[in-house]
């Protein structure tokens, strides 16, 4: 028959290595995969590790946190870090070794170094802002000219939350009077659904993206834990990639995330979102004012440069008109001179007229005729001298009363 021993014994020896083995505790870096608290006070864990190449669990243990150390090691933590002790998080843990031969093998912790979870964070936050830059992401959305008028707002936050109250209400009751037109696109903003839902906002705000100036999320309230939702890279480039400039009003004073980083505008909170717009627009109806100002001053001064240039032209032109009154008078008194000048001309001409038709009348050839004279004519041409005659010559005489002809002797 073959030697063996029980479950039990094999248990109480392995135990006893592991006790031998690990008698003090160490530091170890983990992932924590699952976390509960049971009603007994005692946390319960799961810790894993990853590959960084494939991303999958190449180791696995169960871990604890008893009652009399969690409130004290979870309260440290969350004031360190300013989040809960979560799934998700990677950890550095002091832990002791525990071998026990009924619940077998698992991790005691005594306590947890915040510090490097805040190093982790950071350089997760840190890794994803530099591929955003990398692949030229970072400042696309501000790169967004935002409405000289931001108005109309689309608004990405839970509908019960007080920080979106509070972003309203001041809205509503500015100093200044004026309107900006809000609608509510709800996601949730904590939990794990978070990136989820504040994506698909982003997608039905977009559904209607000519109804709106800006989008602004904003989450008022809440854990810092919450915060690790908007470290996300998938919802940091639906944002970069928006049509509409996004403002953030998501976090704490002292809180930055990578959708700050990559927003059009960051603020810290929803009132301080609130406070940018009625800012913005106010400047732009004091702009306003100072425009109308200006406008009424430069149309008051061309006003009165107008009306002293038509006081000079109403001066001009009374000037003119009595001048123009008297130089009338003068081709008044041209005229008529002119026109009894031509009459004393006319006249003159015509008795010089008269004075040529007589001439003219009384020197025709028959009415010399009358007067007793006479007209000789040589083969048809008159004769002017008697030295143009010749004996034997015949010649033509025309008197008043008729012709004879006779021949020179």
């Amino acid at each position: 028959m073959r030697e063996s021993i029980t479950l039990l014994q094999l248990n109480r020896q392995v135990a006893q290595v592991v006790t031998s083995a690990f008698d003090e505790p160490l530091w170890i870096v983990a992932e924590i995969a699952q976390l509960n608290v049971a009603g007994n006070g005692h946390c319960y864990l799961e810790l894993i590790e990853k590959s960084p190449r494939t991303n999958a669990i190449t180791a696995k243990a169960k871990a604890m946190i008893w009652s009399n150390r969690w409130w004290a090691v979870s309260r440290a933590f969350e004031l360190e870090t300013g989040q809960r002790l979560q799934a998700g998080l990677k950890v550095m843990l002091e832990v002791q070794v525990q071998m026990h031969e009924a619940y077998g093998y698992s991790l005691v912790i005594q306590d947890i170094d915040a510090t490097y979870t805040l190093g982790e964070m950071q350089r997760r936050r840190q890794e994803i802002i530099q591929r955003l830059t990398d692949e030229g992401m970072i400042d696309v959305n501000k790169s967004l000219q935002l409405p000289r008028l931001t108005q109309r707002i689309a608004v990405i936050s839970a509908d019960t939350a007080a920080g979106y109250g509070d972003f309203c209400h001041q809205l509503a009751n500015n100093e200044y009077g004026l309107v900006l037109y809000t609608h509510l696109f709800p996601a949730l903003m904590q939990g794990e659904k978070t990136e989820a839902s504040v994506i698909k906002a982003l997608e039905r705000v977009f559904e209607h993206q000519e109804k709106f100036d800006a989008v602004v999320i904003i989450r008022g309230g809440g854990a810092v834990s919450d915060l690790n939702s908007f470290d996300s890279y998938e919802l940091a480039l639906n944002i970069a990639n928006f049509p509409l400039p996004v403002i953030t009003g998501i976090g704490h004073e002292r809180d930055t995330t990578v959708l700050d980083a990559v927003a059009h505008t960051s603020v810290k909170t929803p009132t301080a979102a609130a406070a940018f717009l009625i800012e913005r627009l106010a400047n732009e109806l004091s702009h306003l004012y100072d425009l109308q100002n200006a406008i009424l001053s430069a149309a008051s001064s061309r006003i009165e440069r107008e009306k002293l240039r038509l006081a000079r032209i109403a001066g001009w032109i009374g000037n003119t008109h009595v001048a123009l009154g008297q130089q009338m008078n003068r081709l008044h008194l041209l005229s008529e001179k002119i026109r009894l000048l031509l009459q004393q001309r006319i006249s003159t001409e015509r008795q010089q007229l008269n004075f040529i038709e007589k001439s003219i009348e009384v020197s025709q050839p028959d009415n010399i005729l009358k007067r007793g004279f006479s007209i000789t004519r040589k083969n048809g041409k008159a004769v002017k001298a008697a030295n143009e005659l010749q004996a034997g010559d015949q010649i033509e005489t025309q008197t008043s009363d008729g012709c004879f002809t006779s021949v020179v002797r």
